[in-house]
């Protein structure tokens, strides 16, 4: 049956209502998937639902008719595909990231937004330059089992503000925070952890602990890693490669990270010509 432009815009308008989503950005995607729907011969008295999950578009609606299903589901795959380049908030070209432990798609403007960036200027601690405190009136602080996360406590508050090693400038934070305000068990792993930092040969900065360096997130070079690479410098070669690529940009969100010492002599190890090739066999 031959449909009307004003029957489809109907049925698609009344139905992106029923999507679950945390903004307009896929609302486009959303009615050129119902389009698909009418033009494949859904019954336009059945109602069309999703939601976003795990970042991507889902939908759920099947009809009785087995056919039109394997139709709907090559629809619904290739706006789920689809969803997953595109930012939930605006619509613009994204990617994958995690927001407060949540996948969501978002573009680096709306991910940049999602986190809270930690500055400390004449003591005082900002959070996307909003003031919460002063160094001076912490009268508590607590790290988490993995150590990777602190919470303080400000005189005369109930409440306490938690930070995540992800976030830029947690460490300087961590390194401005007066040692007593710790457990005697947490005084002493905090002591040790920035007085036995060693160098990072990839990203550059004296932030290699005994476990990954603390700025780029790299594993120290083992013996064992001979499996994989021919020798140190090969491997130290790719991970700078990824940081320069920045597939995650995470480099993007720490370029203004104060927490570790620049050293001066480091070495980039790779030249243009690698780094295209690297780039090549990333994305072949």
């Amino acid at each position: 049956m031959d449909l009307s432009r004003e029957e489809m815009d109907r049925f698609i308008e009344n139905n992106l209502l029923n999507f679950s989503i945390n903004g307009s950005g896929w609302h486009n995607l959303i009615r050129n998937m119902l389009e698909e729907f009418c033009l494949a011969g859904w019954n336009l008295n059945e109602k069309v639902s999703g939601k976003e999950k795990f970042g991507g578009l889902r939908c759920y609606s099947t009809s009785t008719d087995e056919e039109l299903n394997i139709e709907i589901r090559k629809i619904v795959d290739k706006y789920s595909a689809l969803s997953g380049k595109t930012c939930e908030i605006c619509g613009e070209e994204a990617k994958g990231r995690y927001v407060d432990g949540w996948e969501a798609t978002l573009c680096f403007k709306h991910y940049s937004e999602s986190i809270y960036f930690i500055e400390i200027r004449n003591n005082d601690i900002e959070i996307n330059d909003k003031i919460i405190g002063n160094l001076n009136d912490i009268n508590k602080a607590e790290t988490d089992n993995s150590f990777r996360g602190i919470r303080i406590y400000f005189s005369g508050q109930e409440k306490y503000y938690g930070f995540h090693c992800r976030q830029p400038n947690y460490y300087l934070l961590l390194r401005s925070i007066a040692l007593h305000l710790f457990s005697e068990e947490d005084q002493k792993y905090i002591k040790s952890l920035f007085e036995n930092l060693n160098d990072c040969e990839v990203c550059g900065h004296k932030s290699l602990s005994e476990s990954h360096c603390l700025r780029c997130f790299n594993d120290p070079w083992k013996n064992s890693f001979l499996e994989d690479y021919e020798s140190k410098s090969q491997y130290i070669k790719h991970c700078q490669m990824d940081l320069f690529i920045d597939e995650d940009d995470n480099e993007k969100v720490f370029q203004h990270d104060r927490s570790f010492e620049k050293l001066p002599d480091h070495k980039i190890l790779f030249n243009d010509n690698e780094l295209r090739e690297y780039e090549k066999d990333m994305y072949d």
